[in-house]
């Protein structure tokens, strides 16, 4: 992997994004005051990424890109991909190498700054970023390239970044409706059912979230002495159709009619063709095999629970900076 690549050029659009500015701002910089940019034919302005950093570091500007270096312009141009065209393979292809070099940090860091960008969608970083790079790294486990210490590293370095990504619930369920969100009995990957107690709490939604291996019998629990409205169980390969099986079957004999809820399952563990049993008591039961598909459901069924989500909340780290660039 080639560390820098100094011939990167960027737009004072870009620029600005990177120093969290107005363009107006960078352009008044180019044309006095140091950071030094080319013109086109056409009269635009091309900054060096080089250039741009090390401008940054005499003015004391940071940036995302500083805890990168020296992969600086590979770190800009996979999260360019990811935002501008919902690429996401630079992005994994970045995570794995930092994983097989023992940077677990980098990888945190990385998926922390995806998931904080305005322009991106969360859902999109779970199910292109997240959940596929975990499947690559599955896969390079499987093929004898990686260790199995390792492969918890990825684990750990993503849920480290969806813990910070996570805005927490409110003080009080109070006018919020409330879900239940973890990983089903046997199944000790939590990275999908995080991703979906993060979006329940950007969407207004106060979440209790046991985590992995999840007792059907906890859901349930949990469900009625929190009042839940929604219960959202992961389900991932190889222990999928029983866990499954077992989780409707307990969740179905400790159903309270006077107490509705909708039940939803998702993970590679529903993509087996399993479908939901129409004699089933739940107020609805859904599979969703991907976390947008999921997310799309909840936002055009909110007025359905009782609670009522409150607003969405904002990501940690994103909004309007001083100069109405990104924070």
């Amino acid at each position: 992997m080639q560390a820098y690549n100094s011939e990167l050029f960027l737009t004072t659009s870009d620029v600005a994004d990177l120093f969290q500015v107005h363009p107006s701002t960078v352009k008044r910089w180019c044309d006095g005051e140091g950071l030094v940019a080319r013109k086109t034919e056409g009269g635009h302005r091309r900054i060096y990424l080089r250039n741009a950093l090390e401008f940054a570091g005499e003015r004391g500007i940071e940036t995302f890109l500083d805890p990168f270096a020296p992969f600086e312009s590979h770190v800009w141009l996979a999260v360019r991909s990811a935002v501008d065209a919902h690429d996401f393979g630079k992005v994994r292809s970045l995570a794995m190498g930092w994983l097989l070099r023992g940077y677990p940090g980098r990888i945190t860091s990385l998926f922390r700054e995806m998931g904080s960008h305005p322009d991106l969608p969360f859902e999109l970083l779970c199910d292109l970023g997240v959940q596929r790079f975990m499947a690559d790294v599955g896969e390079a486990w499987a093929q004898g390239r990686l260790r199995i210490g390792e492969e918890h590293m990825a684990s750990q370095a993503v849920m480290e970044a969806l813990v910070h990504l996570s805005p927490g619930d409110p003080m009080t369920s109070e006018a919020h409706a409330v879900a239940i969100a973890g990983a089903a009995e046997g199944n000790r990957h939590q990275v999908g059912s995080m991703c979906v107690r993060v979006l329940l709490e950007l969407e207004g939604w106060m979440v209790f979230y046991p985590g992995s291996d999840t007792p059907a019998e906890d859901f349930a629990a949990l469900q009625r002495e929190r009042g839940a409205e929604l219960v959202c169980v992961s389900v991932s390969s190889p222990a999928s159709a029983a866990h499954l099986h077992r989780a409707v079957r307990v969740l179905g004999e400790f159903y309270d009619a006077e107490h509705p809820y909708d039940l939803a399952f998702g993970g590679e563990g529903v993509d087996g063709g399993w479908t939901p049993d129409e004699d089933l008591p739940f107020r609805e039961t859904q599979t969703f095999p991907s976390v947008s598909e999921f997310i799309r459901w909840v936002r055009e069924n909110r007025n359905r629970w009782q609670g009522r989500p409150a607003p969405a909340r904002t990501l940690v780290g994103s909004g309007a900076s001083r100069e109405g660039g990104r924070t």
